[in-house]
């Protein structure tokens, strides 16, 4: 099955990047050194896998980013358009992201920078 481009027999796991970046949630509260490593070598695993996968979807019209959340500390996986840089899919999506930051901020789970 051929999804925008992406041959789904070529090893592109998608989810597997999502799983990563979801273990590098950690509240910064109980943050230790052991933590802020494993984050690091979180982000340097998923730079690999996106460079990976960018070179698999080389001659394709598409290719992947990543970023992270600024509220939440969360990756989140793009899919962009070469010719139109347009944002395909993003794994998951920014807008659910913000509003669970909101909610969380609404019921003051986030702890404030300040402090």
């Amino acid at each position: 099955m051929d999804i925008g481009g992406i041959n789904q027999n070529k090893s592109l796991d998608l989810d597997k990047l999502y799983k990563a970046s979801e273990n590098s949630k950690v509240p910064k509260s109980t943050e230790s050194n052991n933590s802020i490593d494993e984050k690091e070598n979180i982000e340097i695993e998923v730079e690999n896998a996106v460079s990976k996968i960018n070179k698999l979807l080389e001659g394709q019209s598409t290719h992947i980013q990543y970023e992270k959340h600024d509220a939440l500390n969360q990756m989140i996986i793009k899919v962009i358009d070469n010719d139109t840089n347009e944002v395909i899919k993003e794994i998951p999506s920014r807008k659910i992201l913000d509003m669970v930051a909101k909610m969380c901020q609404m019921a003051g789970i986030l702890v404030d920078k300040k402090a």
